[in-house]
């Protein structure tokens, strides 16, 4: 049985997986800075990186007494996932709240996890992207409506970028699983819920969320969501995820024909960096959808 006591008034814990001295990190830790919170917290920036140089820009920044700002060493593998293991290991909070380095959380981010968990065992909030990116950085990737996020066909999940879980049930699910290289939150979220753990998500956007701005990374990291999430839907079948139906990815690969770019943008919809990152989300979706058994009839 799920023990789900809590402690009225929650010591918290925020972590920062870092995989490189990030330009954008001052944003956030300011960010965190003015959270509109009457509690004390602790700031973990988990050193994902190889130099070393992280833990001397922890030691002497400016806001490293007001947030009780610590590096960890997170070196040893490289990975989101580990890095949030990292951090959590070292701790102090009943209740661990995770947000990246490159976003910038709204001042009623904490507030907004710390009620949430009052009720749910793993929590998260959407995100918004209007705030950091520019007129090309949206065209590129569509924004998904606030009451549409954290959702799956499947089971519902937290963002990595906006979410807390209790301590005592990240350490008893073990933490976040460094395999997947893309949709840990997604693989947490689920393996969490099917634990007998319960989830709560709010649909108010507390997060300016920072989407890829250069072509390059953004279809890096289109691949990984593509394959990532075959992945797990193919991992996760025999706990009852549906399958890709092979009649939908034919839809998804017609449309895609369909609305090329060397057609005009004012025809199809779609920008030239909006196609190209839907390309390669179905392209990684398609070899891991065959690799792991996550296309079915």
């Amino acid at each position: 049985m799920v023990d789900r006591a809590r402690p009225e008034h929650p010591s918290v814990s925020v972590i920062i997986p870092v995989g490189g001295l990030d330009p954008h990190l001052d944003a956030q830790l300011q960010a965190l800075a003015d959270q509109d919170v009457g509690f004390p917290f602790e700031v973990l920036v988990a050193d994902n990186t190889r130099g070393g140089d992280l833990g001397e820009y922890v030691l002497t920044h400016p806001l490293r007494e007001r947030l009780r700002l610590r590096s960890v060493d997170a070196s040893r593998e490289t990975g989101a996932g580990y890095a949030r293991n990292c951090g959590a290991r070292e701790a102090s909070g009943d209740l661990l709240a995770f947000c990246d380095s490159d976003d910038v959380v709204h001042s009623s981010w904490l507030t907004t996890l710390v009620q949430e968990a009052s009720s749910f065992d793993v929590v998260g909030t959407a995100v918004e992207t209007d705030t950091l990116n520019s007129v090309r950085a949206l065209s590129w990737t569509p924004t998904t409506a606030p009451e549409n996020q954290g959702r799956t066909d499947f089971l519902p999940f937290a963002i990595g970028a906006s979410m807390a879980c209790w301590a005592s049930v990240y350490s008893d699910l073990g933490g976040m699983d460094n395999r997947y290289r893309a949709s840990q939150d997604v693989e947490f979220s689920w393996r969490a819920q099917l634990a007998g753990y319960t989830l709560g998500f709010s649909t108010e956007a507390v997060v300016a969320y920072r989407l890829r701005d250069e072509l390059r990374p953004l279809l890096r990291q289109s691949f990984r969501l593509g394959f990532g999430f075959a992945k797990l839907r193919g991992i996760y079948r025999p706990q009852g995820c549906p399958a890709l139906k092979v009649r939908r990815v034919a839809s998804w690969w017609m449309a895609l024909l369909l609305r090329n770019p060397l057609l005009p943008t004012s025809l199809t919809g779609m920008s030239r960096g909006h196609w190209l990152r839907a390309f390669v989300i179905r392209v990684g979706e398609l070899r891991a959808g065959i690799r792991y058994g996550a296309i079915g009839w």
